[in-house]
């Protein structure tokens, strides 16, 4: 089967130039519970046209419903993919696990492709998801088309990719910037894009910031760009490529989609038409400069833009003039060749046969045609009336005329019967699913209340070294999680409660050949693990037999999250840093699963698999990193004049909040709430154990003096609603 290319519609016309330019699918969204809220999207009405449109022209449509959501939101989010089900959308783009339970449970054949927010980055990953029947995988874009081919080969379900558009510095899906410095979450299609904004770099040991990079966009990254990829990219399985874009405009829309279906034709043709013209055409529509991205790796190819925003070429409205026509409805792009055979008998209703290559339509006249000596109809009134075919998709490309001598006919008549077979082929082409109805859902139809008897919060502990082995203190800290990277044999002999295996967000298959071969040892010495990424999460639960928790970084804000969750095995999970109060105590009146918050950390804001402080070394090999003096040296600085430490670990980079989050000193609102265990990371904390007591004190009910600094903690969206 040919690979797929797959447009985005950010608008109408963005929409008909993707369609009309060679696109096979095109992904939009609706007006809410998508990632590119920012987009025009479209209302319900504009999406049966979309839809009823596109399968005119034999293109699919995806709809992104691809942000996490809450327990308040997800009747209305459930509701709306019914409403997508019904008018033959092909398939959804879901991120939220919870609404992909209940989409499995509800309207098991209506296919999900997994979005690239779900971070998934290996064929574990995908593993997971085949197990709850999606229907494809959109693959992180940090993966290598090694890496690709690899997990194509060892996988059975599709594998989807970006080829085209911005490339986010951060994993996506793991990015807590935008929500933590603006309250706008890129989880929830409020990205306001921090990493496009500058910084600079400043030196904690010169105690001094770097002036060649003063105020620079050091986040920001140039746009992808992989034609020279395409053909190894379909060789090693992928079944999609993807252009990002329903931000942008019908010029740009149009331009990339040419190039790449070129790329594509060529392809399975065999042709070598050259496509160096379109490739400009393209880029000229808005560049931030472009690269290979990671497929192929090169010294050479420097990734950082060191730009905020775009540029468009000198030729732009010689594009954009050329492209107006493909971003109409009635383009002469693309359109649908059909035949006519019309019968005329004097005596009898005329009948008109419409043919487009697979369906056929017959149509007959309300009156019967008559005769007529002088006013007789003639082959070239029929051919004009049948031809007008100007406001349709269609155009006319045969006709075969069976009349009786002297018969007439008026062009009216004419001109309804072919209005009719049109429109009755429009309405079949449109209709590619025979779904049934199915009624609205409420609250009490999908929603159970749990009695789980409240127990007294715990507190539970991440540490960093081994050192801090001597916070775990057995009458305070009640669970301890210890990184899979540090000795762990020096935790064999701790006394305490619970000890859980820490896997953080992000890992390689270097990272899992490692934690295989150490199985029998993490069992000897751990009760359960911690698994961040749906891939370790596989791995584990197919490889241990260790307790599953869930940690912060899947993202769990919605009771059917943790459901689907409980389903596959886990035990306990940890609430996402963007989930406030309300909606843990909503949570908890439905979950059987036992719960964490995290009570005092630095936020990791951002895993990023590049380095920005290559950018000071000038560094074109990522390879010796833990060798590296500067992975820990540097800090970033915001225009605002605050700081955010930088870490350079196991090949990633990790941005973290300038201030803790904490519940220090609000501990005493989320002990009713039924949430077993109260997190703490040492992580950059200098007073851990001051901290550790004091939240200990707070959910036993002992007042303690004041830990906190003034202005120097935040409570994130913990008491407050989030955008």
């Amino acid at each position: 089967m040919k690979a797929e290319l797959l447009a985005p519609a950010g608008s109408i016309e963005s929409f008909y130039a993707a369609v009309n330019s060679g696109a096979d699918s095109v992904y939009l969204g609706g007006k809410f519970f998508n990632a590119r809220q920012s987009s025009q999207n479209f209302d319900n009405e504009e999406m049966k046209h979309i839809v009823k449109y596109a399968h005119n022209k034999g293109v699919k449509v995806y709809v992104t419903l691809n942000t996490v959501l809450k327990d308040n939101e997800i009747i209305d989010a459930l509701n709306y993919a019914v409403f997508l089900y019904e008018n033959d959308v092909d398939a959804l783009i879901v991120q939220d696990l919870g609404l992909l339970f209940l989409i499995r449970k509800y309207l098991p054949d209506f296919p999900v492709n997994i979005s690239t927010q779900a971070a998934v980055y290996d064929e574990y990953g995908v593993k997971f998801f085949e197990h709850v029947n999606v229907n494809k995988v959109i693959m992180a874009r940090e993966l290598s088309i090694v890496e690709l081919k690899e997990t194509a080969k060892n996988t059975n379900t599709d594998l989807e990719v970006f080829i085209h558009g911005a490339l986010c510095t951060c994993y996506s899906g793991q990015c807590y910037m935008s929500s933590f410095l603006g309250g706008r979450s890129g989880n929830r299609g409020k990205c306001a894009q921090p990493c496009r904004l500058s910084y600079s770099f400043y030196d904690k040991e010169a105690d001094r910031e770097i002036e060649d990079y003063n105020t620079v966009p050091l986040l920001s990254l140039k746009d992808f760009i992989a034609g020279e990829s395409i053909y190894e990219l379909i060789e090693a399985g992928i079944k999609t490529f993807k252009i990002e874009g329903r931000m942008k405009g019908p010029s740009y829309t149009s331009s990339v989609v040419e190039y790449y279906r070129q790329i594509i034709d060529n392809y399975y043709s065999g042709n070598n038409t050259d496509t160096a013209d379109l490739r400009d055409k393209a880029i000229q529509t808005f560049s931030r400069g472009y690269t290979n991205g990671y497929l192929k790796p090169s010294k050479d190819d420097e990734m950082y833009a060191k730009l905020s925003s775009g540029i468009r070429g000198e030729n732009i409205e010689e594009i954009e003039e050329d492209v107006k026509d493909k971003a109409q409805e009635f383009s002469r792009f693309r359109r649908n060749k059909i035949s006519f055979s019309i019968e005329l008998k004097i005596g009898e209703q005329a009948v008109l046969k419409l043919f487009d290559g697979e369906n056929t339509v017959e149509v007959k006249s309300e009156e019967a045609c008559e005769s007529s000596l002088r006013n007789f109809v003639t082959d070239e009134i029929i051919n004009d009336q049948l031809s007008k075919l100007g406001n349709t998709i269609y155009e006319l490309d045969g006709l075969e005329i069976k009349k009786d001598d002297g018969v007439f006919i008026r062009k009216s008549t004419l001109n309804q019967l072919r209005r009719d077979a049109v429109e009755i082929l429009y309405d079949k082409c449109g209709r590619v699913y025979d779904r049934r109805e199915i009624k609205a859902f409420s609250y009490n139809d999908i929603f159970s209340f749990n009695n789980k008897k409240a127990q007294p919060p715990k507190l539970s502990l991440k540490i960093n070294s081994i050192d801090e082995l001597k916070y775990a203190d057995n009458i305070k800290v009640k669970r301890l999680y210890v990184p899979y990277y540090l000795n762990v044999e020096d935790v064999k002999n701790i006394k305490i409660e619970e000890k859980y295996l820490w896997i953080p967000n992000i890992v390689s298959m270097a990272d899992y050949k490692f934690l295989e071969k150490n199985l029998r040892l993490y069992e000897e010495i751990f009760d359960g693990v911690c698994v961040n990424n749906v891939g370790s999460f596989y791995f584990f639960r197919k490889n241990s037999k260790l307790k599953l928790h869930c940690g912060p970084f899947f993202n769990i804000i919605n009771t059917f999250s943790e459901e689907l969750l409980r389903e596959m095995g886990v035990d306990s999970f940890t609430f996402s840093v963007e989930t406030n109060i309300r909606d843990m105590e909503s949570m908890m009146k439905h979950s059987s699963l036992s719960s964490e918050i995290i009570a005092h950390e630095y936020v990791q804001l951002m895993a990023m698999k590049n380095c920005p402080m290559s950018m000071i070394k000038n560094c074109k090999n990522l390879q010796d990193c833990e060798k590296c003096s500067y992975r820990n040296k540097y800090m970033l600085k915001d225009r605002k004049g605050v700081y955010f430490n930088i870490e350079r670990q196991n090949k990633l980079t990790y941005i973290y909040n300038s201030v803790p989050l904490t519940i220090i000193g609000k501990a005493h609102d989320f002990v009713g709430t039924n949430i077993e265990f109260f997190f703490i990371d040492t992580k950059n904390t200098e007073d851990a154990e001051e901290i550790i007591d004091a939240l200990y004190c707070e959910i036993n009910g002992v007042k303690i003096p004041d830990v906190l600094q003034e202005n120097k903690f935040t409570r994130g969206h913990y008491l407050k609603n989030i955008l």
